[in-house]
């Protein structure tokens, strides 16, 4: 037989994984920076900010907030459930080790978030479940832990919320990962403190901006955006990539410093002819992160200037014709155009195909234009023109504007209502109209050949149009639009513009397996040409041999046959945009499962056993045994989650070997199956008056569970006594029960116990 104490090795290996700080979203280790000076406390109701701050001796100043507040009403809570939350937070880097004497208060850590925002970890969690007949699961599990289950969500059933404490045996953000880990529920995450006051740039208006983040401000739709912030993370433009913008004309703005000494003015005039040539640039360009006015879609990429009138003098449509000629042989990589034309020009068209062609040295300029503003189901020419994005507008809802021109040939939506943006002499304004949905798109087109500069422009107009997100409740049906292969709706053409996947999709790909079991090659795919490229892969403890270089190809090996764990193989493209990363995750080696459950239970009882396990480690079978064999039966085999009973006392190792691509791996742990009536002397029995319930000596001293309920019933099954809760002893008052034999109920861990007395008179 196996060593059956093997499994106190296990557990030392389980608690050692907790070293790592992350929590998990959409199944990704999403990485996690220790404060160690920062602390959220979940502190008693009945103490006050001033006995708090007596309690750890600092002044009450010390103490960063000190609060009560209220879980939702809409929380289905589970009975004598207080709703109500009392918490501090204490930052102190003069005492870092300040809370360590409040050995019976939940205290979670701080950290920095990716983004850089200090996060705090409070002492609840979100469990959502696979189906409600997991509930039990979860109860099982929540016990072992000493985590409360609070209640579920009104409106989203499936998901509950749970309370770590004082005498939870890990934090919450470790109790979430390793419920998790387990693979039984769907989703669990910690509950952070954080400061919602979202904004990912410091420009003064950009609260304003909800076309670029959409908090749900002035009746909005949160997430009803172009999801710039995460794409500003991957780059906020280039140099390199100029946006000509052919309108009114541009002047110098406090907020708008990348206007180009370079342009070209199409008419006889002094430009700028008006302010809709400002209000255009300021979208697309608006510098950010210095403190005031808006931000910019693309505010790193050069705007051209190409002036015009936009007005119906004569010549004036050869003359923008000219614009758009000059703008792609001055190498603007992309054209703005929110403007429109009642009547169809050829030579219109041709400078379009010009520049689709020719331009970018053959690549071909990305054309945009403005479907146009008249309440009307036909879009507005030169939007017609197939070889152009043509963008219509939607408000803060998602949902396609009154005004924005729709029909046949319309590609994309972005916002266009209530936009906030830069005019003349330095001022800013709010305006509305598919001329401001536009540079939206111009400015992503903008983003995307920042990350990869070789792109063609249909690869462009691709991606855009890929992309983007089927919002509004519309129906988008395939093939109805000029592409094929996606959905399309008249009115939102393939959708709302999303930056993020745009810019996403137009990095290289990567190419390579999803498990690691031995040497093996990760590719770099369409490296844009011109550009250098360096990669690495963390962890390196995990790889035997190079764990970076120089090329698009990386060769990886595992350290050895017993390496397991999660890896990222990163590729940096250096180009004249400067440097931007693709990355994979991989799994290294055999999956690292391991059991969970509890170490002693009760003969003939039943318990459930959990192996740990993520889907990215791809564990394909779960096999259990137990040593000695004959005395139990397993539920549930070849699953991730048993049930176990025992017919026998005695000590038992509980073994599981996993499977994944790479091969199977073992884990163990000892059960000690006890008789409960072995803990509890009931004496005197007969008795007369006073029974006492007594736990024995040698449990006394034993580190196990000293707690039970007892109660008193008679031989028709009716309560005489109610339970009441008892600590190592307890008795019962039978003076005034009748003579005649009584039984005992003991209800003590998961075991209710029956035992027989006899009242004598």
């Amino acid at each position: 037989m196996k060593n059956i104490f093997s499994f106190i090795l296990t557990y030392l290996v389980i608690f050692s994984l907790y070293g790592q700080h992350y929590y998990y979203y959409n199944g990704e280790k999403q990485p996690l920076e220790l404060m160690e000076s920062k602390k959220y406390v979940l502190v008693d109701k009945n103490i006050d900010q001033k006995g708090f701050s007596e309690l750890l001796q600092i002044k009450s100043d010390q103490i960063d907030e000190f609060q009560s507040s209220y879980l939702t009403q809409y929380l289905q809570s589970r009975p004598n459930i207080n709703r109500e939350i009392h918490w501090a937070v204490i930052s102190d880097p003069r005492k870092p080790n300040l809370l360590k004497q409040l050995t019976n208060y939940y205290v979670g850590p701080y950290f920095k978030a990716e983004s850089g925002k200090e996060v705090g970890l409070t002492h609840l969690l979100y469990v959502k479940l696979n189906s409600q007949e997991d509930i039990e699961v979860l109860d099982s599990i929540a016990r072992v832990h000493h985590v409360e289950i609070l209640g579920n969500d009104r409106f989203m059933p499936l998901w509950y919320l749970l309370a770590c404490s004082g005498k939870s045996d890990r934090n919450a953000l470790e109790i979430a990962n390793y419920f998790f880990e387990t693979g039984l529920f769907k989703s669990v995450q910690p509950d952070f403190l954080e400061d919602n006051i979202f904004a990912c740039v410091n420009d003064l208006q950009f609260n304003t901006q909800w076309s670029l983040l959409n908090t749900g401000q002035n009746g909005g739709t949160a997430g009803a955006d172009i999801n710039i912030c995460p794409a500003w993370e991957i780059t906020t433009g280039c140099e390199d990539i100029i946006v000509a913008i052919l309108d009114q004309g541009l002047q110098p703005h406090e907020d708008l410093n990348n206007i180009l000494p370079l342009s070209f003015n199409t008419e006889a005039g002094i430009p700028p002819y008006g302010n809709h040539g400002m209000r255009v640039g300021g979208i697309i360009g608006a510098e950010t992160n210095n403190s005031y006015g808006i931000a910019g879609v693309s505010p790193d990429s050069p705007i051209m200037d190409i002036a015009n009138s936009l007005m119906g003098v004569p010549g004036s449509r050869i003359a923008r014709a000219d614009g758009i000629n000059w703008a792609w042989q001055n190498e603007a990589s992309i054209i703005n155009n929110s403007w429109g034309s009642s009547v169809q020009y050829e030579v219109i068209d041709d400078a379009i195909e010009n520049a689709v062609i020719n331009g970018r040295n053959g690549l071909g300029s990305i054309i945009v234009f403005a479907t146009g503003n008249d309440f009307d189901n036909s879009i507005a020419y030169p939007s017609t023109n197939p070889n152009v994005i043509a963008v219509g507008a939607t408000n803060r809802n998602d949902q396609r504007a009154s005004f924005s021109n729709y029909g046949t040939g319309i590609d994309v939506v972005a916002p266009g209502v209530d936009i906030r943006t830069t005019t003349l002499d330095d001022g800013y304004a709010t305006v509305s109209g598919t001329s401001f949905a536009a540079p939206h798109v111009s400015g992503i087109a903008a983003m995307i050949l920042s990350v990869n500069p070789g792109l063609t422009q249909q690869e462009v107009r691709n991606i855009i149009e890929s992309t983007a997100d089927k919002v509004g409740g519309y129906t988008y049906t395939l093939s109805a639009g000029q592409n094929p292969n996606l959905t399309w709706n008249s009115e939102m053409g393939y959708g709302r513009v999303n930056a993020l996947a745009a810019v996403q999709a137009a990095l290289p790909t990567i190419s390579g397996p999803d498990y690691l079991c031995s040497t093996n090659t990760f590719t770099l795919q369409n490296v844009p040409v011109g550009s250098t490229v360096s990669w690495s892969v963390s962890p390196t403890h995990l790889f035997s041999g190079s764990t970076s270089g120089n090329g698009a190809n990386a060769s990886l090996s595992p350290a050895s046959w017993g390496t397991s764990g999660q890896a990222t193989v990163t590729f940096s493209i250096e180009g004249d945009c400067g440097t931007v990363d693709s990355s994979t995750k991989f799994w290294v080696g055999r999956a690292i499962s391991y059991i969970e459950g509890p170490y002693e239970m009760a003969v003939n009882t039943v318990e459930n056993y959990f192996a740990t396990g993520n889907p990215y480690m791809g564990i394909t079978d779960y096999q259990w045994s137990l040593f000695p064999s004959g005395y139990h039966w397993i539920g549930n085999q070849g699953t991730n989650a048993i049930t176990l009973s025992f017919s026998a006392t005695g000590l038992y190792s509980l073994e599981l070997d996993v499977v994944n691509p790479c091969g199977a791996r073992g884990s163990e742990i000892g059960i000690y199956v006890y008789n409960p009536w072995e803990h509890f002397t009931l004496y005197p029995n007969p008795t007369s008056d006073i029974l006492h319930i007594s736990m024995d000596l040698e449990t006394r001293g034993r580190d196990v569970d000293l707690d039970f309920e007892v109660s008193l019933f008679d031989g028709q099954g009716r309560e005489l006594i109610p339970a009441k809760q008892a600590h190592q002893e307890a008795s019962l008052d039978l003076s005034r029960i009748p003579k005649g034999f009584y039984y005992v109920h003991i209800r003590y861990r998961d075991a209710l116990l029956r035992r027989q007395i006899r009242v004598e008179r």
